[in-house]
């Protein structure tokens, strides 16, 4: 019996569930709210703060990771080339994307309330594989003159100390924000659960 529920979960977990109607307006008003928190950014294109943490957590909340992945992808196209298109589309920033995506999901997903070790663990794996480790590397190889490790750490440095500050704000934010009384209720509403 205990197999069947933890194989019935695990195919849920990966699956991608049609959604209703209401389930698919409020992805596509999340999808809304994470392209404007996306224009709310302060700095520059090496070292950029931002809050669409907290679209993308409630996606990966409420959609799962199949669903996570898959917006994070599309939202990343949609800004890089028709939104603010910067500069060159990068395919490893739309990796970036989804890995944080999958991330969030893997922890946050089918969770009533999403405890204060499962925010730590998501937020650290997406500041340091993520935010550190693959954004860093892509940003080396697209602006970078000079490939030498000395350049590398030298774009690593204030991109870690920005994470490094940002981590418990948004730990704590994206806390508050998955647990509040708002999201508990549209939860059972919109899902059912």
């Amino acid at each position: 019996m205990a197999v069947q529920n933890i194989t019935h979960g695990v195919k849920d977990t990966w699956s991608l569930p049609k959604l209703d109607i209401r389930q698919f307006v409020v992805l596509a008003l999340l999808m809304a709210l994470d392209i404007a928190l996306g224009k709310l950014t302060v700095g520059t294109n090496v070292l950029k703060i931002s809050f669409v943490f907290v679209a993308m957590s409630l996606i990966a909340k409420w959609y799962g990771p199949l669903w996570t992945m898959l917006i994070a992808a599309i939202l990343d196209v949609v800004n890089a080339t028709i939104i603010t298109p910067s500069g060159a589309f990068f395919l490893g920033f739309t990796l970036s994307a989804v890995s944080a995506g999958l991330i969030y999901a893997l922890f946050y997903y089918n969770q009533a309330h999403v405890s204060w070790w499962r925010i730590l663990g998501a937020v650290g794996l997406v500041t340091l594989v993520v935010n550190i480790g693959m954004n860093t590397l892509w940003l080396f190889i697209m602006y970078s003159q000079v490939q030498t490790w000395h350049t590398f750490v030298t774009l690593l440095l204030p991109r870690a100390i920005k994470s490094i500050i940002m981590y418990p704000i948004q730990v704590i934010i994206t806390y508050i924000f998955l647990n509040n009384a708002a999201v508990k209720q549209a939860t059972k509403q919109i899902f059912h659960r």
